[in-house]
């Protein structure tokens, strides 16, 4: 465990003011929904639970004119808003308009857009702080859709300081060893297992709930590294991370329903989002790996050795997860 100085860096920097809470699980969803009759019904979800300070706001076509005012109410669950505008359009197909939602410069969220056609084509998109516009076409090319979604899982971990900070745990609890790449799978096993239950309408558990878990499995991790190779997780690598993605999965797979995926589109979100999920897990353990090695050398034997400074700071970070997070299913916001 010689990565004392990788792990302060890292979680030193996710905790700053601007980052110190975890994105909400899923991403807010803007749609399109096109009717016979000519007219554009748009909707907006978004949670109720995002990080202070970020707010996204769609915006209404320049082609498209708003007809009456908009809708909002709350999810029967209480943990998102859902707002309905109509629109007309011209073109009524909304060929070359440009969607767009403001406030990516601050947030760290993404959105998926869903655009239902009359006759039954959809087109699903990804909008984040890189593309936070697109414009409207004809045809959807099927490799493209499958290349965004692999990119909505790059981006869920990267966005994601709870996320990051446990992938980084795991690499000061077992250094570049055969047992962290059998620990990041076992994440991303987990997280498809419980993702596709959720979508087959399987398994469902209040979003509330799930996030404190996750921010109590990350003091578990903690405790761990401080236990070093005398604790559970380092006998049986598969054991913590594999129910920190059986958590995640149910997180997020509330994006799938409301984004209205259609039954044969469901494999290919799965596919692409766990993929790109590994990737970028398997990706950032190697990043910090080589970037710890490169200073290596300047480091104290003690600092290199010792496991308790990682512990306390990562273990005091998932508390405040915790704390914040309990707070925040009661309406309290810290």
């Amino acid at each position: 465990m010689r990565f004392t100085l990788l792990a302060i860096g890292a979680v030193l920097a996710f905790g700053a003011p601007k980052h110190a809470s975890a994105h909400p699980l899923a991403p807010s969803v803007l749609s399109f929904e096109h009717r016979a009759d000519g007219t554009v019904t748009m909707g907006w979800r978004a949670p109720v639970k995002r990080p202070t300070g970020q707010s996204l706001r769609p915006q209404i076509p320049e082609t498209c004119e708003q007809l009456a005012p908009a809708t909002v109410q709350r999810t029967e669950d209480e943990t998102a808003i859902v707002e309905t505008t109509e629109l007309r359009c011209d073109p009524p197909d909304m060929l070359g308009a440009v969607v767009r939602v403001d406030g990516f410069e601050d947030s760290s969220v993404t959105v998926v857009v869903r655009i239902a056609r009359l006759g039954g084509d959809v087109h699903h998109s990804i909008l984040d702080s890189g593309t936070p516009e697109l414009t409207v076409v004809t045809q959807v090319d099927e490799s493209h859709s499958f290349f965004e979604y692999l990119m909505l899982g790059v981006g869920h971990l990267l966005t994601g300081w709870d996320h990051l900070t446990f992938v980084l745990g795991l690499l000061v609890l077992f250094g570049w060893h055969r047992r962290l790449i059998a620990a990041v799978t076992a994440f991303t096993v987990g997280h498809s297992l419980t993702l596709a239950l959720c979508v087959l309408r399987m398994i469902s558990l209040p979003a509330a709930l799930v996030e404190v878990s996750i921010a109590l499995t990350i003091v578990v991790l903690a405790l761990e590294i401080q236990s070093g190779k005398h604790g559970l997780v380092w006998k049986h690598p598969w054991t913590l991370p594999g129910a920190l993605g059986l958590l995640h999965g149910l997180g997020f797979a509330s994006v799938l329903f409301d984004a209205g995926l259609p039954s044969e589109e469901i494999p290919l979100a799965l596919l692409g989002f766990n993929l790109g999920l590994e990737v970028a897990q398997l990706g950032v353990v190697a990043v910090a790996w080589l970037s710890f090695k490169a200073v290596c050398s300047a480091l104290p034997s003690t600092w290199r050795s010792s496991p308790t400074i990682p512990a306390y700071v990562i273990g005091s970070l998932a508390a405040f997860w915790v704390i914040e997070r309990v707070f925040a299913a009661f309406g309290i916001v810290v």
